[in-house]
Formats: C-alpha cells, sequence, structure tokens
C-alpha cells in the first residue's frame, strides 16, 4: 500500500489540476447564433464569451456558468419577459448590455431576473427594460457597477405613456413625472438578504433601487438621480446605505418601516417638488444617520413617527426647510450637526416631541445663533431656540408658507427664539456649539 501512495497522490493531483483546466475553459459564441442550446449545453463552471455583435434573447440560465460579453456584445429580448432569467446559483453576468425585456408590470420583467443565490452581476449596461434587475428570493446576490437606464431615459416615454393597462396596475404609486407609474425601478430586490449592491450608475426609473424585506445588505457609492425615490426601503432592516450620492429625484432616500440602519457618509442634494425631501425616514429605529450632506431640497430631513436614532456630523444647508419633525418621532439624538442656512430650520407638524437636541454635554451648530462660549470649550452657555411660527396656521392654510423667509416673520422668529412665548412651537438645544463641527 505504502508503494501505490505516490501513484495515488498524483493521480488525485492530475484530476485537480483537470478540474481547474476544466473551470477556467472558455467557449466563444457567435452573435446570432442560438445562445439558448450554448448555455443548456455548457458544463457548471463554464466560461461562455458573447462575441461582439447582437445576441438574442431571452435567455434562461439554469447552471451555474458565467456570461461574460466583448467589447460590443449586446443581449437584446424580445420585449417579451424578462432578457436573462437566472435560476442556478453561482452565476455571473459581466460586460454586457441587456435590453428589451417586456413591459408587464404584474409579471415582473426585467432585463436581468435573479431566482439564484450568490449571483454576480458586475460591468452590465440596462436599458430599455421595465426593471434594470430583478431579485427575488436570492441570497447574497453582488450588483457592482452597472449602468441602468430606465424607460424614461429612451424614446419610448411616449409609448408607455398610452400603457392603460400599465397604469391601472399600478395606479397606487403617486408618481408625478407623468410616466414613472408606468415603470419598473432600477434595481429591485425583494428578500435578498445579504446583497451588495455598490458603484452603479441608476437614472430615469421610479425608484432607482428599491428594497423589501431584506436585511445584513450594503448599498454602497451608487449615484442616482432622476428617479422617484432614489432609494426607497420597506420592511428592511440591519442594513448600510452609505456613500451614495443621489440628486434630481423627487426624493433622495425613502426609509421606511425597518430598522438598525447606518446611513452614512451620503450626499443627497437638488430634490425638489411639492413631495421633496432629501431624506426622508417613516417608522424608522434605533438608526445610525451619521456624517451626511443634505443641500438644495425643498425639506433636507423629514422625521415620521420614527424614534430613537442617532444624528450626528450631518450637514444640512441651502434647503427650503432643514428639517421636518412629526410629533410622533420621539426620543432622537441630535449632536454635532452643522445646521447652515436654511429658509427655515424646523417645521413641526404638531406639538415639538420629547427630543435630545444635545448629547453629554454637546449640541449642535445652528446658522444665526447667538453663542455665548465663556469657557473656551466650543460650547455656548446659551441654549438656543429654534421657533416655528407659522405652524399651526399652516396646518389650516398651506399657502401662509409663501411667507417663509419673509423679512418680518424672520423677524418675529428671530425675536421669539430669544424668549419663546408660551403657545409657540419650538425646539430647544441646550448646549449648541460655537462652530461648525467641521471647523475644528
Amino acid at each position: 500500500m505504502t508503494g501505490r501512495l505516490p501513484a495515488l497522490l498524483l493521480a488525485l493531483g492530475v484530476a485537480i489540476l483537470a478540474a481547474e483546466a476544466r473551470a477556467e475553459e472558455m467557449r466563444q459564441v457567435p452573435p446570432g447564433g442560438d445562445l439558448q442550446d450554448a448555455i443548456d449545453h455548457a458544463a457548471a463552471g463554464d466560461i461562455l464569451v458573447l462575441e461582439a455583435g447582437e445576441h438574442r434573447g431571452p435567455v434562461v440560465v439554469s447552471r451555474p456558468l458565467t456570461l461574460r460579453g466583448q467589447a460590443g456584445a449586446r443581449l437584446v429580448g424580445d420585449r417579451r419577459g424578462s432578457v436573462v432569467t437566472i435560476e442556478a446559483d453561482d452565476v455571473r453576468l459581466e460586460q454586457l448590455e441587456i435590453t428589451g425585456s417586456g413591459h408587464n408590470l404584474s409579471r415582473d420583467d426585467a432585463g436581468v431576473f435573479v431566482l439564484g443565490d450568490n449571483a454576480h452581476l458586475a460591468n452590465l449596461t440596462l436599458r430599455d427594460n421595465l426593471h434594470g434587475v430583478y431579485v427575488r428570493r436570492a441570497h447574497g446576490v453582488r450588483l457592482v457597477d452597472n449602468h441602468v437606464a430606465g424607460l424614461a431615459a429612451g424614446d419610448t416615454e411616449a409609448r408607455i405613456i398610452g400603457a392603460e393597462a400599465y397604469a391601472r396596475e399600478d395606479a397606487g404609486h403617486h408618481a408625478p413625472p407623468r410616466v414613472q407609474a408606468l415603470m419598473g425601478n432600477g434595481l429591485h430586490l425583494f428578500n435578498a438578504n445579504g446583497a451588495v449592491v455598490e458603484d452603479n450608475h441608476i437614472h430615469h426609473a421610479r425608484d432607482g433601487i428599491y428594497v423589501a424585506h431584506t436585511s445584513d445588505a450594503a448599498f454602497r457609492d451608487n449615484r442616482i438621480h432622476d428617479c422617484r425615490y432614489g432609494i426607497h426601503y420597506m420592511y428592511s432592516s440591519d442594513n448600510t446605505v452609505a456613500g451614495n450620492e443621489l440628486w434630481d429625484n423627487v426624493a433622495g432616500p425613502a426609509l421606511m418601516f425597518s430598522r438598525n440602519l447606518q446611513v452614512h457618509d451620503n450626499l443627497m442634494r437638488d430634490h425638489g417638488g411639492f413631495r421633496a425631501y432629501g431624506l426622508l425616514l417613516q417608522n424608522v429605529e434605533n438608526s445610525q444617520i451619521r456624517r451626511n450632506t443634505i443641500r438644495g431640497n425643498r425639506v433636507g430631513l423629514r422625521l415620521q413617527n420614527s424614534n430613537n436614532n442617532d444624528f450626528r456630523g450631518n450637514r444640512v444647508f441651502a434647503n427650503l426647510a432643514s428639517m421636518t419633525i412629526n410629533s410622533s418621532s420621539r426620543d432622537n439624538r441630535f449632536t454635532r450637526n452643522s445646521i447652515g442656512l436654511n429658509m427655515r430650520q424646523i417645521e413641526l407638524t404638531g406639538p415639538a416631541p420629547a427630543n435630545d437636541w444635545s448629547v453629554d454635554g454637546v449640541g449642535n451648530h445652528w446658522h444665526g445663533a447667538l453663542p455665548m462660549d465663556l469657557t473656551g470649550d466650543g460650547i455656548s452657555q446659551w441654549p438656543h431656540h429654534e421657533v416655528d411660527l407659522l405652524a399651526a396656521t399652516r396646518e389650516r392654510f398651506p399657502p401662509i408658507q409663501l411667507l417663509t423667509g419673509s423679512a418680518g416673520v424672520t423677524a418675529l422668529e428671530w425675536a421669539l427664539a430669544r424668549v419663546p412665548l408660551p403657545g409657540t412651537r419650538y425646539i430647544t438645544d441646550p448646549h449648541p456649539l460655537v462652530r461648525r463641527p467641521d471647523d475644528d
């Protein structure tokens, strides 16, 4: 037996090398050929390289393999269903343009429809699809460095405006741009725990990234514009939203009915319109909101029924209103935030709720405050009040907000901030900062 051991080890090594060589085998697929047949006859681990030119879809990937495009390779659907459906685990799609899905919202047509775990989609260009990528009950998916252009980015706008059946199916969405209710999302994740979504460019979709019932996921360094909600969260907890830039959407991140979120280092800018928010938190709890820049929005930050969250080191400036807080948003903590020049600093929709505007004796920096730092520690001994003079009137007569920023209202709010009168709505920062935190 001892003499046979080297031979057995040699045979095992040869087998391993052969398996590795087999896994690295690439097969060229010319344009115009039967791509589905090539997929069906591939072995697990094969790499199918789609040569430059047009390849016809739809296709279904039911085994673990890689579809990789050469420069100029396009995978074009027939406008029925999804262009690529991934049913197997461990599938990779790389360096392809994918276009031409169906437009049936009830069927969730997509450029890529993912049902298998651990799919890796990278360097894809997705155009003229209902949803760019739709992930359903698939875990560990990675969506990296893709470009997703929604239906409103192309010449399909006039066609989908007339699709009355689609409008009826999706009538529950309040989408101010006239076509957004007829469209799908850039990236749609449902029950997609452990997803990593980073470095994607998404625009002209309904929601840039829609996330539902998904946990332990990360959404990092994405650029999203010209959508309804840039990032739309529903019932998705224990996730990270970091380093994203969102602009010119109806609203930036709209995070709803979720807990334990890490929202940090995002830029949320230039969201205008009646329902426009830089960051909307609705029924969000126990989350960390840190080092975000929120500027140029109608409302920078809206808190709706959101409790026990930490806001630290954020910059909020150049908005019509810095933040709107309803009376059911309680036990939130604000410290070391910079509240710069906004037309109005605080909107209170109801009595001021119990929130902490300083933590461990450190409050926030407020534009226009009158600091009195007697100890030289950068913290004023004079509390700062922010008064919402028009709060009650605004609820009964919304046009009154046209007076926001007028000389008379500004002067009166400034005076009341020094000595608030009973019956006025205001918040108090007991330990405001003398300098902006980033000036230290």
